[in-house]
């Protein structure tokens, strides 16, 4: 995005990252708010909490504020747009129905465009965020459902002088609370000057789950110098008593505001049992409070307030005289995380030469002393080493929520386009993975989001056609399992046919007929994997084209990690994706295959057998060996690398498999010894050995001893094409 000719501060790049990082946490809030409003409504027929569109109207305008630093013209203009929208909707001018929604979740598509643009200096199309805005603009004005002005104020017995004073938003929610049918109760209370912020918080924490907080003002005949007074008008279904006993202290006054029916008599709740009182709130009785004139002008303490913790008599700390901050938290770039984990990779391996030089001096008879006070340092160094990685590791975690709330934005936008309800269940937001990972998640997850809506829930009619509630679920799940975690993607569709997804394979000329026909039930499955590869006649902008499924087995392969998919036919489908923690220290399991050791990353290793010999068979040139039913192809390593001719490699009874994965495949790496499992740093080759097919790189394991360490995926297509080729 362009920035108008306006550098970052100072020319910084450092201040245009943060300020990328702190719009993108805006925008990611503003969704999850949305979404919340979404699903609130969706659960009580069309209402939802205020507050939660004040918390949306505050981050926009926060966005605004922050991008008119910058001089970001477009998002300036953008926020202002949206601010306008979202503050009618405040007032009750606009209502939160799903095409107003549509639009705002359509805002945070945007802004995301936006923030992304701004590194390679791009702008959105000027007729495209033209065209966004002209619709936000007759949102505004050409909503004719908003709030009409009646006169449910004129039911109930409230002073002019407090009316005289309310916002126009406070107006605006005390009539919705009157029209929900709400009692109107005020509460008198007395709070330290000290302590007004942290009092007043507590007190509404308190009402919140009865009620509503519609306005809070300064009494006027407050003479004590050293507390202020508030009068709280609050909307509530609860009874007075129920509202005394939740503010939990007998020197806050409940008073119910009488309609002029006659309907409630507003007496006063009758007291309870004292319990601890609120932070600053003075412990003198109060009386009734009488009739007051109204301010002039809202104390500002009612529109802006510093949070003080109460520190008590002693050390309480005057807000005035210092500007220490609240915050405990520093953004870091991933880059410099890189960095740093590329030395603890260095230092561990330092760690294994010393281990190394170690066990060669405990072997000298003349240096036993020496040698112990050595392993003892040696030792706290390694678990030194340790907590240093494993905190590292930890910064660089975050949460699979972020991609989840977005995934739960496309549902809703995709399930309205294609006449499907669809329910999205959410399990294991929490579970952590390392940030790059996460990022590089969010394009698998979204196609088999959309394959799961296009392919997989059936319409409305045809669900209850099938004895199905017409309302489709998908499940996204995530856990730890290990140094893994799993993320599964389910529906309660139609479930694969697979003996449809053979036919289409074969008219798209993908395999032949015969290769069908020899094809287990999984391995037909594995077929909605490659390009090309769709069910569809024909293509929608939902699916048909062929890339979906590819593109998901390309990412998920990029990122060492595997895809399975289950189904049973009228019940749906489930894919499971298995992937690393974290790509920044690779462990790697060391093989031996002739004389040559070899590195092989464990994210990509299933398991290790020991098998014997005579279990190995061969069809159509291909080694194979049936593990849990399924086939599994074996390759030799000595072999691929051509380290040495057949008729040299030592024959043994029993022989060591690496069982390896890649996407949907899985292979069998035969080697002639396990040596180990190590924590590895991957170094370039350089250049001239940069495309070595089968090498990733090369790493140290101590003692200055370099091995080869293994490209998985390579190694597994390459094994493919040969398949291929051998079978023809």
């Amino acid at each position: 995005m362009a920035s108008s000719g306006n550098n970052p501060p100072g020319g910084s790049d450092k201040a245009l990252q943060e300020f990328l990082a702190e719009s993108q946490e805006i925008v990611d809030a503003f969704n999850q708010t949305l979404l919340e409003i979404d699903r609130q409504r969706g659960e009580s027929g069309g209402s939802y909490d205020p507050d939660l569109i004040n918390a949306a109207f505050r981050g926009v305008h926060s966005l605004k504020g922050l991008s008119g630093l910058f001089g970001f013209s477009q998002m300036i203009e953008l926020s202002h747009q949206l601010e306008t929208l979202m503050d009618q909707m405040r007032l009750g001018k606009v209502p939160a129905k799903p095409a107003i929604l549509d639009l705002l979740f359509e805002a945070v598509e945007l802004f995301g465009t936006m923030i992304n643009g701004t590194v390679a200096n791009e702008e959105i199309p000027e007729p495209q965020l033209r065209s966004y805005l002209d619709r936000l603009n007759a949102a505004v004005d050409g909503d004719d459902a908003g709030e009409e002005v009646t006169d449910e104020l004129s039911l109930y017995q409230l002073p002019e002088n407090l009316l005289s004073v309310l916002t126009e938003y406070e107006e605006h929610r005390l009539r919705e609370n009157i029209r929900g049918g709400r009692r109107i109760y005020r509460i008198h209370a007395a709070f330290d000057l000290t302590a007004i912020d942290t009092g007043l918080e507590q007190l509404k924490e308190r009402v919140k789950p009865l009620g509503e907080v519609i306005t809070y003002l300064p009494s006027a005949d407050s003479i004590d110098d050293t507390r202020i007074e508030l009068e709280v008008l609050i909307g509530s279904e609860a009874t007075s008593a129920a509202l005394r006993a939740a503010i939990d202290n007998p020197n806050v006054e409940v008073r119910t505001v009488p309609r002029v029916d006659g309907d409630d008599t507003g007496t006063i709740a009758p007291p309870i049992p004292p319990p601890p009182p609120l932070p600053g709130v003075t412990a003198t009785s109060l009386p009734p409070p009488p009739p007051r004139a109204a301010p002039e002008k809202p104390s500002a303490s009612r529109s802006q307030q510093v949070p003080v913790e109460d520190a008590g008599e002693q050390g309480r700390e005057d807000p005035i005289n210092t500007i220490k901050s609240v915050s405990q938290t520093v953004r870091v770039d991933i880059g410099r995380l890189d960095g740093l984990m590329g030395v603890v990779g260095e230092l561990s391996l330092a760690q294994s030469g010393i281990a190394q030089v170690l066990a060669s001096l405990s072997e000298r008879g003349d240096a036993a002393e020496e040698s112990r006070a050595l392993s003892r340092e040696v030792r706290l160094l390694e678990r030194r080493l340790s907590e240093l990685q494993d905190g590292l590791l930890e910064v660089r975690m975050v949460p699979l929520r972020q991609v989840f709330d977005k995934l739960s934005r496309v549902v809703r936008k995709i399930s309205r386009e294609s006449d499907k309800e669809i329910r999205l269940e959410i399990t294991g937001a929490d579970t952590e993975l390392d940030k790059l990972i996460v990022e590089e998640l969010s394009d698998p997850l979204m196609h088999l989001i959309r394959n799961a809506i296009d392919h997989g829930i059936e319409l409305p009619s045809v669900r209850a056609a099938a004895g199905k509630p017409e309302v489709g679920t998908i499940k996204v799940d995530a856990f730890q399992q290990g140094n893994r975690v799993i993320v599964t993607v389910s529906d309660d569709g139609g479930g694969i046919d697979e003996d449809r997804v053979g036919q289409v394979a074969i008219s798209r000329g993908l395999v032949s007929e015969d290769d069908v026909e020899d094809m287990t039930v999984s391995e037909l499955r594995n077929l909605l994997f490659l390009p090309g590869m769709s069910t569809r006649e024909q293509a929608t902008e939902l699916s048909g084209r062929g890339v979906g499924l590819d593109v998901v087995k390309t990412n998920i392969a990029r990122l060492s990690g595997i895809i399975d998919v289950s189904s049973e036919r009228g019940k749906g489908s489930q894919f499971s994706i298995t992937l690393p923690i974290t790509l920044a220290i690779i462990q790697a399991l060391v093989v031996r295959a002739s004389t040559e050791e070899y590195a092989v990353p464990l994210n990509s290793v299933l398991e290790s057998l020991v098998i014997d010999r005579s279990e190995v068979q061969t069809v159509e040139g291909q080694e194979i060996y049936t593990l849990r039913s399924h086939t599994l192809p074996l390759v030799r390593l000595d072999t691929l690398f051509e380290l040495l001719p057949p008729e040299q490699v030592p024959s043994a009874e029993r022989i060591y498999v690496v069982v390896i994965g890649l996407a949907q495949h899985r292979l069998g790496l035969v080697v002639d010894e396990l040596v180990g499992e190590k924590d590895i740093v991957i170094k370039s080759l350089g250049r001239s050995l940069a495309r070595v097919r089968g090498i990733a790189g090369a790493t140290e394991l101590g003692h200055q001893k370099a091995v080869l360490v293994l490209d998985v995926p390579a190694i597994v297509e390459e094994a493919l094409l040969r398949g291929k080729a051998e079978a023809a």
